[in-house]
């Protein structure tokens, strides 16, 4: 791993939770205009405002501190981690949100 990859990634990584958090505000509107969310629908949506920021932000700081122990290029795979959330989020909203007939 070197120094720049890891900087690079980590602002990478505060960029995508801003866009990542605009994508869950305005797609839960969306959503909620075109579907009809149950009470746990919306708990499930309006927690994905803060886990999906949060996990950009987390996995900048586990790939900060496995550089500093010396991991090697796999550590770069939590980078990923914050897709994998925001697809499961789109998966959530596509198999389990019933569409308003």
């Amino acid at each position: 791993m070197t120094l720049g990859w890891v900087v690079a990634g980590s602002i990478g990584q505060f960029l995508l939770a801003y866009m990542l958090f605009l994508l869950a505000v305005f797609g839960f509107s969306a959503v909620g205009a075109s579907h009809r969310p149950t009470p746990f629908d919306s708990s499930v949506l309006d927690s994905a405002f803060y886990s999906l920021p949060a996990s950009c932000i987390v996995s900048a700081v586990i790939v900060i501190g496995l550089y500093r122990a010396g991991a090697g290029k796999l550590a770069y795979l939590w980078y990923v981690a914050p897709i994998l959330l925001f697809s499961g989020y789109l998966l959530y909203i596509k198999l389990f949100i019933e569409r308003e007939a």
